[in-house]
């Protein structure tokens, strides 16, 4: 690892690698080939599954709602590509500090005793080599540990203004209002600090509202959410719900439509598409609605902060990743806000998303909008979500999640814009680009260069089951270009 301290190069390296690789390999590649200064892990083991079924097991890769069935992993997992899972926890919680609570951590198994070994053996390692190690969990999916593998209450979950569920949401999150969730999820980050004390901090994935479908963006209208609201100021909870229900509904063409070919030209034309609409919208409670997701996330990420604190973790780094401008102002995460609550803000570049989420949001808007023409639709989300430096396509059908072989959207200059937009928020709290591995070996080479340089040189890569040889030794010559 080259010694300079004026640069962050971290790699997420979920524990399977390190059961399947050995610790040994997995650090070696990551510090000596990659140059790489922190890792990230998670708090489980793994095995592949006999069954396939969902209530035992997942897919990994991920599978996105469907639209990342294409994705295949760059390194085997016990041979394979893409293969179903079974995870236990790497550890045995505490009991006491869960005690009394709603959600329980899941006990240890025999595979927990067989394979825990491997995560304290990469932490040592790493320690040994001056790198960084932070435990990666889920925001506010119990038991938190990964994001396929859900356990919450349906009583938990956010709805959308008319009390019901979204449906094949990409984020399996709970109500960020759930005080039962965020117990647990207190408890769960004192317990990892407990557990693992070479930790330098922890990192928390969608501490926020994730916008991957259109109805994800409405949320969340919970009874959680109405009790919190209870101790706000401002407009009351119920004025907001109806207001952005019927703003929902509108939007859907129930019982009219709010969108026209006119209404996409202008958004096509403006300079500043997201004020304009604000402006045309302005009779429902848009502001007000934000800025309640706002006060939730900020509520969540605080009482994380505080629960570290509280215990004697004050040293302990909290991380929380973010989704980047403009998708923050709908997952609810103000840049400026949390800023002071944590020491750097990952900030998502996750360009095989941006196709993906352009491609739900456009199908939902047009199956209940078919009076509008597709090619300005089209061209209106592409300029509103910001996600490609070239024009939009013309056809729906021609948005699509990108193959493993498939470049991404080119969008280097939109990628530097959306850091530059953070950075200018957080203030003197660092941003990093987080940056996927997925996707061809020059591709992401030439991603990872765009996170490089927008951030001085501040950047996690997600994750080593995307890192093949080719693309590590390729990312350890970038890191020594950049820095000389």
């Amino acid at each position: 690892m080259i010694s300079s301290t004026d640069y962050l190069l971290g790699i997420t390296v979920l524990p399977e690698y390190f059961q399947v690789e050995g610790a040994a390999q997995v650090i070696a590649n990551c510090v000596e080939t990659a140059h790489a200064n922190a890792i990230t892990t998670s708090p489980y083991v793994m095995c592949e599954a006999v069954q396939t079924s969902p209530q035992l097991a997942q897919r990994e890769p991920p599978i996105d709602a469907g639209a990342g069935g294409v994705r295949l992993l760059d390194r085997p997992l016990w041979g394979k590509r893409e293969l179903y899972v079974q995870t236990a926890p790497a550890f045995s919680p505490s009991k006491t500090l869960y005690r009394d609570l709603k959600y329980q951590p899941p006990s240890q198994t025999e595979l927990t005793r067989e394979q825990q070994h491997h995560i304290h053996e990469a932490l040592k390692l790493a320690d040994e080599n001056g790198v960084l190690t932070y435990m990666q969990v889920q925001a506010a999916i119990p038991p938190g540990y990964r994001v396929q593998f859900a356990a919450t209450d349906p009583h938990d979950l956010p709805l959308l203004p008319n009390q019901q569920p979204p449906q094949n949401r990409v984020a399996a999150n709970a109500s960020l209002a759930s005080a039962d969730i965020l117990d647990y999820h207190c408890a769960l980050v004192v317990d990892l600090c407990n557990q693992y004390p070479s930790l330098t901090g922890i990192r928390v994935d969608w501490p926020e509202y994730p916008p991957y479908r259109l109805d994800s963006v409405f949320l969340d209208f919970s009874p959680a959410v109405d009790d919190f609201s209870a101790h706000r100021k401002g407009t009351s909870f119920s004025s907001i719900r109806q207001s952005i229900g019927a703003f929902y509904e509108a939007f859907h063409g129930n019982p009219h439509t709010i969108l026209t070919d006119s209404l996409l030209q202008d958004v096509i034309a403006s300079g500043a598409p997201w004020k304009m609409l604000a402006e045309r919208f302005s009779q429902y409670m848009i502001s007000d609605w934000l800025q309640l997701k706002n006060d939730l996330v900020f509520h969540y990420i605080q009482k994380l902060r505080a629960a570290l604190d509280s215990h004697g973790h004050q040293d302990k780094q909290l991380v929380p990743h973010a989704f980047p401008p403009p998708f923050n102002v709908m997952s609810g995460l103000d840049f400026s806000r949390i800023a002071p609550l944590t020491d750097h803000i990952p900030v998502k570049l996750y360009t095989m998303h941006w196709a993906m989420i352009a491609r739900f949001y456009l199908d939902q808007i047009h199956k209940n909008n078919p009076q509008l023409t597709e090619s300005l639709l089209v061209a209106a989300i592409f300029k509103l979500l910001q996600i490609s430096d070239e024009a939009a396509p013309a056809r729906i059908s021609d948005v699509k999640y990108p193959s493993p072989s498939e470049s991404h959207l080119p969008s280097e200059q939109v990628q530097c814009e959306k850091i530059a937009e953070a950075q200018s928020a957080a203030g003197e709290t660092r941003i990093a680009a987080l940056v996927h591995g997925y996707g061809p070996v020059e591709d992401t080479v030439s991603r990872l260069r765009v996170g490089l340089r927008a951030t001085d040189n501040h950047i996690w890569v997600n994750r080593y089951g995307y890192l093949n040889d080719e693309k590590l030794v390729k990312l350890g010559a970038l890191v020594l270009d950049q820095l000389q």
